[in-house]
C-alpha cells in the first residue's frame, strides 16, 4: 500500500493507538479512525479505517484506495493477507509464512550493513521506562524514541487480537514499502503486551530527521451500518477482482505511490 515517503515504513506503528477508552467485555467487531501526522502539520499524510469482524480484519487506506484483508492462522495453516487496488480492480495475496520468511532474510541482511538505521533495525536495543500512575511507556535509543500515552486493557482476549493483526501487518508495510526490519515496531508491540495496556497515542522521533511521527485515533466498539457494507463491498471484490500476482500488484500500484 502507497503511503507518504516519511511515513511508508512506520504507517502500522500507529494503528494500535487508541482513544482513551477500556476494552469492553466484548469484541466481537470493532473499529479504529486514525490519522498519521508529520511535525505540526495540521493535515494528516494518511488516513485509515479499521473493521474487525467476526475474527477477520479489513483495513482501508484513504488515499490510495486500496484495502487489506487479514485472516489470522488457524489449525497449523498460515495466515493471509488479500490485497485489494480498489481503483484498478485487482487483488493478491501473500501467507504469514512468506511474510515471516522474507523478514527473517531481510534482518539477516540488515545486520551485516553498515548503514546505523539497518543495522539497529535488525536487532534494536532498547531502555525501556513504564510509569504505571501516567500510563507513559518510552523506548529510548539513539536511532529510535517512542513516546506512547497508554490506557489498562481490560479485556486481554481483544487485546491480543489486536496485537496479532498489527504484528503482521507491521511486517506487511515493511516488505511492500521496502523499509528496514519491522522488529522495532515489534518490541514495542511485545512492551505494551508486557504492560497490558493499550496505546492511547504514539509518537515516534529518528535520529537525524528534524519532525517527529504522532499520530490522533478514534476507536468504537460496534460497527455502523455503513462499516457493514463496506465489508459486504470488500467481500464481493474478492470474487470480482482479477487475481495477479505480488509483483504486478506492486508494479500497478507504483505510479499511485510517485504522486504522493
Amino acid at each position: 500500500m502507497a503511503l507518504h515517503p516519511r511515513v511508508e515504513t512506520i504507517a502500522s506503528l500507529f494503528l494500535a493507538a487508541f482513544v482513551a477508552l477500556p476494552f469492553a467485555s466484548s469484541a466481537e467487531d470493532f473499529r479504529i479512525e486514525t490519522k498519521i501526522y508529520v511535525g505540526d502539520e495540521p493535515a494528516p499524510v494518511s488516513e485509515t479505517s479499521t473493521l474487525f469482524l467476526d475474527g477477520v480484519v479489513y483495513d482501508f487506506l484513504k488515499e490510495p484506495a486500496q484495502t487489506a484483508v487479514f485472516r489470522k492462522p488457524t489449525g497449523g495453516n498460515p495466515g493471509r493477507f488479500i490485497l485489494l487496488d480498489r481503483s484498478q480492480q485487482i487483488r493478491t495475496e501473500l501467507t504469514t509464512d512468506q511474510l515471516a520468511g522474507a523478514v527473517d532474510k531481510l534482518r539477516k541482511w540488515a545486520s551485516g550493513q553498515s548503514d546505523p538505521l539497518l543495522k539497529f533495525a535488525a536487532n534494536p536495543q532498547f531502555e525501556e521506562s513504564f510509569d504505571a500512575d501516567s500510563g507513559r511507556l518510552v523506548l529510548a535509543s539513539h536511532i529510535e524514541n517512542y513516546r506512547v500515552d497508554t490506557a489498562p486493557a481490560d479485556d486481554s482476549a481483544a487485546l491480543a487480537e489486536y496485537r496479532e493483526f498489527l504484528d503482521w501487518y507491521t511486517r506487511l508495510n515493511t516488505l511492500l514499502h521496502a523499509g528496514p526490519p519491522p522488529e522495532p515496531r515489534l518490541r514495542l508491540n511485545a512492551a505494551l503486551a508486557r504492560h497490558n495496556v493499550i496505546p492511547i497515542a504514539v509518537e515516534l522521533t529518528r535520529a537525524g530527521e528534524d519532525e517527529p511521527l504522532r499520530a490522533e485515533h478514534e476507536f468504537t466498539w460496534r460497527l455502523s451500518r455503513n462499516d457493514r457494507a463496506q465489508i459486504d463491498a470488500v467481500r464481493a471484490s474478492l470474487a470480482s477482482y482479477d487475481a495477479v500476482s505480488n509483483e504486478k500488484f506492486l508494479r500497478n500500484a507504483q505510479p499511485q505511490e510517485e504522486t504522493k
